[in-house]
């Protein structure tokens, strides 16, 4: 359960998210909860036709939902996007932290590195010769930041995280912990002795309130810049190779392997798991079911699913053929053994 600091009322809970309050504005609610245990001191959600369904057996004291219609006597907040205004209330209630300004004396700060005054720079963080640090920004415990670094405005690099040289960090972004974000790229040139190394010189660039996840991977590119767009969100254990170009609002969820040279457009969407072959352009708006294995170009807007991809529709009816295989199979084999009695 999350418990609120302080508690708060329904009408205060209204008022953090825009929504438009129906019932006893002055419940008490101490907290927020899923509607499965939720109880009469607690918020919860229901963000579609399913939740709200849920919702009605569930003991929550205030809702926030679509409509009020459905829950006749409860105090509700009515709200378009219910989970959007979840998001704004934790935001009121729970906002993320600001910067404490200050050098923990056991942090390691290069000669010729630049620490805003007003960042907070935690123990035994390392900042690179050349680097800069901009005010607001969080480095935790064990930070590691390279040489000739750039960290914009704001941004929070929790524990562990590791920074090669060269890395641009923008505004307000946040890296989780385990985080490495701009180690070689995977490149080797076969010859008569074996691999030879090809060495990574380019860079990488996380945009502005970009989120990189725990111990996800962004390597620097070959000559020039691995990309992560503005806004975008890369969940947990995602692989982002050298040189791949990711645009601004896509999402990347856990376990996300995009191959060298992989270019995602604006606002897509890849589900777990899911791979791309290397040198590939995927289009804006795109949206790829879990474990899709993209193996060439997609179109601006295409859903595609299974491997190698496909229209989501057409796979879909591929695996319900799939699933009719067997039974065909035993079919065949029965006519065929007829033809064979009566041969």
């Amino acid at each position: 359960m999350a418990v609120f600091p302080a508690a708060t009322t329904a009408s205060a809970l209204a008022g953090a998210c825009g929504g438009r309050l129906v019932g006893d504005g002055d419940l008490v609610v101490e907290g927020v909860r899923s509607l499965e245990r939720a109880g009469p001191r607690d918020l919860s959600f229901a963000a579609d036709d399913r939740a709200e369904k849920a919702a009605c057996g569930s003991s929550a004291g205030v809702l926030l939902a679509r409509s009020a219609a459905a829950f006749p006597g409860r105090t509700i907040v009515e709200v378009a996007d219910p989970s959007a205004a979840i998001a704004a209330v934790l935001d009121a209630v729970f906002p993320r932290r600001a910067a404490r300004p200050s050098v923990h004396p056991t942090a390691v700060v290069a000669d010729g590195a630049r620490v805003a005054t007003g960042a907070e720079v935690g123990p035994y963080v390392v900042v690179g010769e050349g680097s800069e640090v901009s005010d607001g920004v969080i480095l935790d415990p064990h930070v590691v930041v390279g040489r000739r670094c750039r960290i914009g405005r704001g941004a929070w690099l929790h524990p562990h995280v590791v920074l090669y040289d060269d890395a641009v960090v923008g505004e307000g972004a946040e890296i989780h912990s385990g985080a490495v974000i701009g180690a070689d790229g995977f490149g080797y040139a076969p010859g008569p002795r074996g691999l030879r190394k090809v060495q990574q010189v380019g860079g990488v660039e996380i945009g502005a309130n970009a989120e990189i996840g725990a111990n996800t991977c962004v390597d620097r590119a070959t000559f020039e810049t691995t990309r992560v767009g503005e806004g975008s969100k890369v969940d947990d254990l995602v692989m982002i190779g050298h040189n791949c170009d990711v645009g601004r609002h896509v999402v990347l969820c856990g376990q996300v392997g995009l191959a060298g040279s992989t270019i995602v457009g604006d606002q897509s969407v890849l589900a777990g798991q899911v791979g791309t072959g290397g040198h590939l352009k995927i289009g804006r708006g795109v949206k790829a079911g879990g474990q899709t294995g993209i193996s060439s170009d997609v179109p601006d807007g295409a859903r595609v699913f299974g491997t190698p991809h496909m229209a989501h529709l057409d796979a879909f009816r591929s695996l319900a053929e799939l699933r009719r295989l067997p039974e065909t199979a035993r079919l065949v084999r029965e006519m065929a053994k007829d033809r064979g009695a009566k041969g």
